[in-house]
């Protein structure tokens, strides 16, 4: 038995209470990551169109400006046609005066004769006349205007010159002939043999097939030179502040 307080010694130690042990605690939580705002939904990527129309006719239509020589840019296809199409007002009046002259002195391409089946006869001696005449006409007035202007009406119309492939230098002689000659050939002959009976649809044809040539070689070329110009040397430009 332990003694009692009272009956311990006098002098004795006191022996000192035990301490209290708090009561256990819940354990502290970590802090946590601070929740982020609330996001827009991402929004699901569009399917880019997938165009089907061949690279050459989109640069037939575009008339975006490609960088050229310096301070210029190279002509777009639907400049060239609008400003060939002034020209070809120009030269249809011309084309009427000489045709009033050569009809008045005798000259025609169909001699009218009701009592046939087709009310007329074909003259291939007028129609070969005709077509050179025209074709004489149409290559004076784009030389001279090449080589003397350094571009046609319709081309200073719409801001446009041609000059040299390599150095832009006004275009020599040689070079405006072979290049009206390239352009302008296959359609005078064609003209002038259009109304071959069994042979005109055929020169025809063959003449709309050159223009599409054209047209197609100018439109995949990066410097927009066609067949004709890469035959005669030849680049067609326009100037910068033209396009701005």
């Amino acid at each position: 038995m332990e003694p009692t307080p009272s009956e311990m010694p006098l002098g004795s130690p006191e022996v000192p209470p035990f301490p209290e042990v708090p009561p256990p605690q819940a354990p502290v939580p970590p802090p946590q990551a601070p929740v982020p705002p609330p996001q827009a939904p991402i929004p699901a990527p569009q399917a880019t169109p997938i165009s089907t129309q061949p690279a050459w006719m989109a640069s037939m239509t575009s008339t975006a400006p490609v960088a050229g020589p310096a301070g210029f840019f190279y002509a777009d296809i639907p400049n060239r046609a609008i400003a060939y199409i002034i020209d070809a007002i120009i030269l249809f009046v011309g084309f009427l005066i000489v045709a009033a002259v050569l009809t008045a002195v005798g000259l025609k391409t169909v001699n009218l004769d009701f009592t046939s089946p087709s009310f007329g006869s074909y003259n291939p001696i007028a129609g070969i006349i005709y077509g050179v005449v025209n074709l004489a006409i149409s290559v004076a007035y784009f030389v001279y205007t090449w080589t003397a202007m350094r571009g046609t009406v319709g081309m200073k119309v719409l801001g446009m010159q041609i000059g040299n492939a390599q150095d832009g230098a006004t275009i020599s002689m040689d070079q405006a002939l072979r290049r009206a000659l390239v352009l302008f050939g296959v359609g005078a002959v064609a003209q002038a043999l259009g109304s071959w009976p069994g042979l005109g649809i055929l020169f025809s044809l063959a003449a709309f097939g050159w223009f599409i040539y054209l047209l197609y070689t100018t439109a995949v070329s990066p410097t927009k030179q066609g067949f004709h110009d890469k035959f005669a040397n030849t680049m067609v430009v326009k100037a910068a502040r033209s396009v701005a």
